[in-house]
């Protein structure tokens, strides 16, 4: 018997993918927008799953007629021509927020991160602290939860398996901001977290920081990915002057691998003071578990 209503915005991606394998173990219809149909067919699968294709620039209110909760996992790391951080942020969660009113729709949860911040000189993290007031703003007459992760690996990720990549085919990797600091999250523990608190009235109206138990230097994370690979590899460490340079020569290709605007976001630390995962969950996977194995890194710092 179908309880609830669950309409996911981004349950085509990474995250989306996981978070629809543990909904439907419970009962609830969902209901999957994405802006390319053909792309994915849970429905044959998964019977109580309803694809949907959307356009955030037309009225797709009708669709969510009849849905009692919003999830959002919407958000893109790289800006495009077409696409700026402030259309796929916030407005389009000034959209969803309109249409989620204007169908009586109550609970909304949303995917932010770590290091949102209105002084950040990140446009990324600057655009997720303005999406996060919206929020609390228009939506402030019903129940918001907020969630900021840090980086989230699993099977499907695009960041440690870009690593692991770079990692097989390249005998010397220039790695920028060796510093950074990260608390890497796993995906099942993330969804995990989604899942408990759909109808937990103890999440509404909060911000919730969620890291893994482990923080990790960027430099720390690419030395347990190379374990998979049983490879050793050079790596040569950048510092902030270096590694700017290197993103801008970077950028000129067409592929957007990593901006100077990401290199803006690693300078603040990723990790968080207080861990609010273990609210919800008492152990969590560290990645050290997930990549196994450890093979030592020739590296040098310049």
């Amino acid at each position: 018997m179908v309880t609830k209503v669950i309409s996911i915005f981004g349950g085509a991606g990474f995250i989306g993918t996981e978070l629809v394998k543990e909904l439907v173990k419970k009962p609830f219809e969902i209901r999957i927008f994405t802006r390319k149909k053909n792309k994915i067919n849970y429905s044959k699968f998964y019977p109580r799953v309803k694809v949907i294709e959307y356009s955030p620039k037309k009225d797709f209110s009708d669709d969510l007629e009849g849905s009692n909760i919003i999830i959002n996992l919407v958000g893109i790391l790289h800006e495009s021509r077409n696409l700026k951080f402030s259309m796929a942020h916030e407005n389009f969660v000034s959209s969803l927020i309109k249409y989620a009113l204007k169908k009586n729709i109550k609970r909304l949860i949303h995917l932010s991160a770590i290091g949102a911040n209105k002084t950040s000189e990140s446009k990324y993290l600057n655009s997720k602290y303005k999406t996060e007031i919206l929020i609390k703003k228009d939506f402030k007459s019903f129940n918001w939860t907020i969630f900021r992760p840090s980086i989230v690996f699993g099977p499907q990720d695009k960041f440690i398996n870009l690593f692991k990549k770079m990692i097989k085919f390249l005998p010397i990797i220039f790695l920028v901001s060796p510093k950074a600091e990260f608390q890497p999250i796993y995906v099942e523990d993330l969804v995990d977290i989604i899942t408990k608190s759909i109808e937990n009235n103890k999440t509404y109206k909060k911000v919730f920081n969620l890291g893994g138990p482990k923080k990790l230097t960027f430099l720390e994370i690419i030395k347990l990915i190379s374990i998979c690979d049983k490879k050793k590899n050079i790596v040569i460490g950048l510092n902030k002057t270096m590694s700017y340079l290197f993103v801008s020569l970077l950028q000129l290709s067409p592929v957007k691998l990593i901006t100077t605007d990401n290199l803006k976001s690693m300078e603040i630390s990723n990790t968080v003071k207080v861990n609010h995962s273990y609210h919800f969950k008492s152990s969590l996977k560290e990645l050290t578990t997930y990549l196994n194995n450890y093979k030592k890194l020739w590296i040098f710092i310049l």
